[in-house]
């Protein structure tokens, strides 16, 4: 039998050989970024976590000298695009803002490929309570008002979040809970198909930052925040606390590559996204949206989302919503 390989296949075979040795290559941290990096939010556009995201990349950018491109991955209350970036190449190129839903309480109710475990966390950026938000001409102003009707006309009210299990919706579970009455949740993908239907009458009330409201004033109205405190942005602004029931709602968010992603990568986005987050334009840009700020390192953020992992779940099972 003739054995003799063919010179071409010889060269073909090492040419797919040295492809395959080149993908296996840990990333040069030197040389990172010599191209774009993807920073996926895993919610619509025109949202908070979305607004947040363009601003600090522009601002990363920068410090960086790279170019970043934002793609939304959405669904599944936020669990599609986390999952997508988990599964990413770890070399930096792929970096997801995650919110605090996907990461701490969609791993307790939907079967996922993902948990806190699989990603590097390089720094928070944003600490976010939410409002109850109501049309312009709803006939709803104060909490008072809210817990009086909905006690005279159980599962009737209605209110939109961005998926069943995240902060806004676990907020509300606990605020119905504590003033005993009945009400309907409606979620969505993300806030911008909220405004859309409940502009329409399609749900009575959404639940959102306040920030959501100065971007439509002219259609929107804040009933009141679920934080412990007033926000000094805005200090008209009643808390949950002051009608009686002490909800704390806050959405926060940060970056994060997956778990294997090299750490000198990791160190290098961290130092861009402290400095990005302390730069002149991106707090400018922030406070004029008004728009949340905040900031972890990665150590912090790391042991941050792992303890509200933890009494996210101590939540839900309260709630009865654990899979």
């Amino acid at each position: 039998m003739n054995t003799m390989v063919h010179p071409k296949r010889v060269v073909a075979f090492a040419v797919v050989s040295l492809v395959g040795l080149a993908a296996a290559l840990p990333v040069r941290a030197e040389s990172y970024p010599d191209h774009p990096i993807t920073i996926a939010v895993p919610f619509t556009a025109g949202g908070t976590t979305d607004l947040i995201t363009r601003a600090l990349t522009d601002a990363m950018g920068a410090a960086m000298h790279a170019s970043f491109v934002v793609v939304n991955w959405t669904g599944a209350a936020g669990a599609v695009g986390t999952a997508r970036v988990a599964k990413a190449r770890p070399d930096g190129y792929t970096v997801g803002m995650l919110p605090v839903g996907p990461l701490t309480s969609q791993p307790y109710i939907q079967h996922l490929s993902y948990s806190p475990e699989s990603f590097k966390y390089v720094c928070l950026v944003y600490s976010d309570p939410q409002a109850l938000v109501v049309r312009k001409n709803s006939p709803f102003e104060t909490v008072k008002q809210v817990v009086d009707y909905a006690r005279e006309h159980p599962g009737k009210l209605t209110f939109a979040t961005t998926g069943a299990g995240t902060i806004p919706h676990l907020g509300m579970v606990e605020f119905a809970a504590d003033a005993g009455i009945n009400l309907v949740h409606v979620p969505y993908q993300g806030e911008a198909n909220i405004l859309t239907n409940l502009l329409g009458g399609f749900v009575d009330s959404m639940v959102a930052h306040p920030a959501f409201v100065e971007s439509n004033p002219d259609s929107l109205r804040a009933i009141a925040v679920m934080a412990p405190k007033r926000m000094p942005e805005y200090p008209n602004l009643p808390t949950f606390a002051e009608a009686g029931y002490p909800v704390n709602a806050t959405v926060w968010g940060g970056l994060a590559v997956p778990k294997d992603t090299p750490e000198p990568v990791v160190e290098k986005l961290e130092s861009a996204c402290r400095t990005a987050t302390s730069s002149g334009s991106y707090v400018a840009r922030l406070k004029n949206q008004r728009m949340p700020q905040a900031y972890m390192g990665s150590k912090e953020f790391t042991a941050f989302v792992l303890s509200q992992y933890q009494q996210t779940g101590k939540l839900l099972k309260s709630a009865g919503m654990l899979k």
